[in-house]
């Protein structure tokens, strides 16, 4: 795999992803927008209807905690889990955890990572995660990480994080030179340290004397899931910046989880290269149409409707003052309009107007409604055709303004959408 960057306006980055082993045909351009899997399906939707939104080279992300329990029968059918899935003309990337899933804090080992799997708690180290990577085939992986450093968290907890990882960082780089089935697969190093930039920069200097990353995953700014769209970027800025001052620039950075588009934009102008879609499938998980402007186009622009105003997002510490909130109540819903809502039972309009996707074309808003009020199946899964089909774009403008120097203006474009809707 080559990375080569083409383009930098300030510190983004306009680049590309090429010369994957299994599809050398395939040139993927950053920022990229990895498509978040789960069960090594894209959720709610079938082959079919992810063509239908895009026929474009992908890189799938395989999250192993979605998969581990069926790493026996990947193994036994001997062709990757592409394949096994019914997906070979797209790459994949397998990843420990699912970023768009919270991992439950605390449950610490010394040789072993914990996976919460459907058939509950699962170990797993460093032996056993290559041989998993071996079933799997992917075309790149990131090394096994203690990614568990939320803000709070202890220096004596960080300091273990950073230990771990290098651990089996280190582990996982022996095994795999001695893999004759992962020796050339490209291998992720994972960067944490929570946010102690002294652990952060002692994690990079070990891991560059290990050798072999084809690139970095910046861990450990949050427990995944809903936590992802919580980053303080007052808390996250400064130390991002030093450790993106201290990794090479030939190499791509990766950043996981569902964070917000404006945090989105601003970690890319601090140079980060890949992202996943785990914010459009949260959004469609809980009823919500993404609506936010995803470009500078003048047909992209905001919607000259009047929304729904919507609470600002509860802080950390406001959320510990009640547990019992639900993924509704934590979600930061401003860049959505939430289709359950009685608002949307005779509104005939499209989800977006002029918006080409699928469900927009052929339904409205009143149907979608009535498809989340009263469960059917149907519901989750145009909005997640809507959503994907949303922030795939999202990308394409991301890259357009990086190319022509407007990142920051469609920045301060969706600045100005999130105020006109906040309480």
């Amino acid at each position: 795999m080559k990375f080569n960057v083409t383009s930098v306006a300030k510190s983004a980055r306009f680049g590309c992803l090429s010369d994957f082993s299994r599809i050398p045909e395939a040139v993927l351009e950053t920022p990229l927008l990895l498509l978040h899997t789960r069960g090594a399906a894209v959720p709610h939707l079938s082959y079919d209807l992810l063509q239908m939104i895009t026929t474009d080279h992908h890189l799938l992300q395989m999250p192993l905690v979605t998969l581990v329990e069926h790493a026996k029968n990947v193994k036994a059918f001997g062709k990757g889990i592409a394949e096994f899935a019914g997906l070979k003309e797209y790459l994949t990337y397998a990843t420990v955890q699912d970023p768009g899933t919270a991992t439950p804090e605390g449950y610490h080992e010394k040789n072993s990572i914990s996976l919460w799997t459907r058939g509950g708690r699962k170990l797993v180290d460093p032996h056993t995660y290559i041989s998993c990577m071996e079933a799997l085939k992917p075309d790149l992986f990131q090394t096994m990480v203690d990614g568990d450093t939320p803000p709070a968290s202890s220096a004596k907890r960080v300091k273990r994080s950073v230990d771990d990882t290098l651990k089996w960082s280190s582990m996982c780089t022996e095994l795999k030179k001695n893999s004759e089935i992962l020796k050339d697969t490209p291998m992720l190093a994972c960067i944490t340290g929570g946010y102690n930039i002294k652990e952060r920069l002692r994690c990079i200097a070990a891991i560059k004397e290990l050798g072999l990353a084809a690139g970095y995953v910046i861990e450990g700014f949050h427990t995944n899931g809903e936590s992802a769209s919580k980053l303080n970027w007052e808390e996250v800025q400064p130390v991002l910046r030093e450790i993106l001052t201290s990794l090479p620039e030939n190499l791509p950075r990766v950043f996981h989880g569902p964070v917000t588009p404006i945090n989105l934009i601003k970690l890319v102008s601090q140079g980060i290269d890949i992202f996943d879609a785990t914010f459009a499938w949260l959004a469609a998980e809980r009823g919500g149409s993404l609506i936010f402007p995803n470009s500078l186009l003048k047909d992209a622009s905001p919607l000259t409707e009047t929304l729904p105003s919507v609470r600002p997002l509860l802080s950390n510490a406001e959320d510990k003052s009640d547990d019992k909130q639900n993924t509704d109540e934590v979600a930061d819903r401003v860049y959505e309009i939430d289709l359950k809502d009685k608002l949307y039972f005779s509104d005939t309009r499209p989800l977006v107007e002029g918006c080409s996707c699928y469900s927009c074309r052929k339904y409205s808003r009143s149907y979608v409604h009535h498809l989340m009020a009263t469960s059917e199946l149907q519901g989750p899964i145009l909005l997640m055709m809507h959503n994907l089909h949303h922030y795939i774009n999202f990308f394409r403008g991301i890259r357009l303004a990086i190319k022509e120097d407007q990142l920051e203006a469609l920045q301060e474009k969706l600045e100005l959408f999130v105020s006109t809707r906040r309480i």
